[in-house]
C-alpha cells in the first residue's frame, strides 16, 4: 500500500453555467466541490473531516494554467506556483450541501460554495464556467490512515486543508463525478452537455434512433494514472490473492513510472501506454533501474558526464574508452614535462648562481677600472699643472688662473700649444732683433767706469 507521501491529493471538480456579475471587475459562480464517503481517488471523507475541510475554504484561490494557443486550460502543472490566480473563495462563501444527479445516474450531496472570478482582469476567466477543476489539498497538512470500508480499502482523512481550486481543460474527467462550478441559473448549453454525458455514460458509444453518436473522451489525470498503474502492478491485492502488494509506486511520469519491487528489493522503470478513448493503461515494459546515492557535487559531475554522452549513461565506458587512453597519454606527457621542469629548475638555479658571481666580478672590475681612471686623471692633471707652472713667470696671474680652471678640458699637448700661443701673443717682441741692441765684445781691453760698461757691447 502506498505511503501518504506517494498519494495524489488532487481531486478534479467542474465549473459550469453562466457567470453572475458581482461588481464591475468580478463575477460570481457557484462551485460544486466534493461529497462525503469513498470516491474514485481511493480516499474517504468522513462527516467529521468534511466539516474540518469546509472550514478552510474561505480565501482559497481559484488557479489555472491557460494555453492561449489551444484556447483552453491545461492541468494543475508540475509546480503549485505555475499559472495565475483567477479568483477566490470569499470570506462568507454561502456554503451549502446540495444534491446533484451525476452522469452515472447516482444522486450525490455535494459541498457547494460561491466563488468570485476576476473576469475584468483576465478574459480567459470568463471561460471557467463549464470547465473541470482540481480540488487541491495541502499535502503537509494531510493526516489519515488506510482502512477497509465495505470490503474496499480507502485512505481515510483525519486532518487537512485546502490549497487551491485548479481550473482544468474541458476533457478532464473529475474524480468527484458531479463536482464543478455553475451559476444559479443553469443554461441551455449546460443542460445539453449534461444530457449527453448521461446518455453516453463516460464516453461510451451508444445507438440512438439508428444514428451513431460521438464518443466523449476524457484525459487521464495524474492521480488516475497512479491508481491504474498500482492496480496493474498489484494484481494480488484482493481477498483471493491475500492482499499481497508486489510494487510500491515512487513517482509517475509521462511515459513511465518508478516503482519499488518489494520481493526483489529493487527499483524498476514501468513503461506504459495509455488509451484516452477507453480511459485505460497498459504496461508495455519493465526495466530494472537504480536510485543513485550521490552528493550535490557528485550529481553535477554525473550530469556533466550524461550531457557529454548524448544525455544518457548508457555505454559510457565504451564511448569514453578512447578518452581514458587520451587522459593516460596526457598524464604521461605531464609527468615527462614535470621531470623536464625539475631539471630545468636545477639548471636555472645554477645559472642564477653563475650570473650572481659574474655580476660580482663585473662590479669588481668596474671598481678597479674606476680607480685606474682616477689614477690616470690624477697623473695627467699633475702633468698639465707642471706645464702651466713653466709659464707662470712668463704670463700674467689672471691668464695662468684661467688655464688652471680649464685644465680638465685639455690634453697635455693641446694645453702646451695654447700656453705657447698665448705667450707669443702677449709678448710681441719675444722673437724680434733690434739694431740698437748692444752685443758684447770678445776683446779683453781693460776699461773703467762708463767706458768699461759701454765697451762690452757692439752696435
Amino acid at each position: 500500500m502506498p505511503n501518504k507521501e506517494d498519494m495524489k491529493f488532487d481531486f478534479p471538480i467542474t465549473i459550469y453555467g453562466n457567470l453572475e456579475e458581482f461588481n464591475q471587475v468580478t463575477s460570481k459562480a457557484r462551485c460544486r466541490i466534493f461529497y462525503k464517503g469513498g470516491n474514485r481517488n481511493r480516499t474517504y471523507i468522513t462527516e467529521e473531516f468534511a466539516e474540518k475541510l469546509v472550514s478552510t475554504l474561505p480565501y482559497t484561490p481559484v488557479k489555472g494554467i491557460f494555453d492561449s494557443t489551444a484556447d483552453d486550460y491545461t492541468d494543475h502543472g508540475r509546480q503549485r506556483y505555475e499559472g495565475r490566480i483567477y479568483g477566490i473563495v470569499p470570506e462568507n462563501p454561502n456554503f451549502a450541501w446540495e444534491s446533484h444527479l451525476d452522469v452515472d445516474g447516482i444522486e450525490r450531496v455535494y459541498a457547494c460554495v460561491d466563488v468570485l472570478l476576476f473576469t475584468s482582469i483576465y478574459q480567459e476567466a470568463k471561460q471557467i464556467a463549464g470547465l473541470s477543476q482540481s480540488m487541491e489539498l495541502y499535502q503537509p497538512s494531510i493526516e489519515g490512515s488506510w482502512k477497509y470500508i465495505d470490503g474496499k480499502k480507502f485512505f481515510v482523512f483525519e486532518e487537512g486543508c485546502f490549497l487551491g481550486l485548479q481550473v482544468l481543460g474541458e476533457d478532464v474527467e473529475p474524480c468527484f463525478e458531479g463536482a464543478g462550478f455553475y451559476s444559479a441559473n443553469l443554461t441551455t448549453r449546460l443542460d445539453s452537455i449534461l444530457t449527453k454525458l448521461e446518455e453516453f455514460s463516460l464516453g461510451k458509444e451508444k445507438e440512438k434512433g439508428g444514428e451513431k453518436m460521438p464518443v466523449i473522451d476524457f484525459k487521464l489525470s495524474d492521480s488516475q494514472k497512479y491508481t491504474m498503474l498500482w492496480n496493474l502492478l498489484n494484481p494480488n491485492f484482493n481477498e483471493e490473492g491475500g492482499y499481497i502488494i508486489d510494487y510500491s509506486i515512487m513517482d509517475v511520469y509521462d511515459d513511465y513510472a518508478i516503482a519499488y519491487a518489494i520481493q526483489d528489493q529493487s527499483y524498476e522503470r514501468i513503461y506504459y501506454t495509455k488509451d484516452d478513448t477507453n480511459d485505460s493503461l497498459e504496461i508495455s515494459n519493465k526495466e530494472v533501474t537504480y536510485i543513485v546515492d550521490v552528493t550535490e557535487s557528485e550529481k553535477k559531475a554525473l550530469m556533466a558526464l550524461q550531457s557529454m554522452n548524448n544525455d544518457s549513461f548508457e555505454k559510457v565506458d565504451e564511448n569514453f574508452s578512447s578518452l581514458k587512453e587520451e587522459v593516460e597519454t596526457l598524464n604521461n606527457s605531464i609527468n615527462s614535462l614535470n621531470k623536464e621542469k625539475e631539471e630545468l629548475s636545477v639548471e636555472l638555479e645554477e645559472t642564477k648562481e653563475n650570473f650572481a658571481k659574474a655580476n660580482t666580478t663585473i662590479e669588481d672590475l668596474i671598481e678597479s677600472n674606476q680607480k685606474l681612471n682616477d689614477f690616470k686623471l690624477e697623473i695627467e692633471k699633475r702633468e698639465k699643472n707642471s706645464i702651466i707652472d713653466k709659464y707662470a713667470d712668463k704670463l700674467s696671474e689672471d691668464v695662468i688662473n684661467e688655464f688652471r680652471e680649464k685644465v680638465d678640458e685639455y690634453v697635455a699637448v693641446e694645453l702646451e700649444k695654447d700656453l705657447a700661443f698665448t705667450l707669443v701673443n702677449s709678448t710681441p717682441t719675444l722673437f724680434t732683433n733690434d739694431s740698437n741692441d748692444f752685443i758684447p765684445k770678445d776683446d779683453e781691453k781693460v776699461l773703467t767706469g762708463v767706458n768699461a760698461i759701454l765697451d762690452k757691447y757692439e752696435k
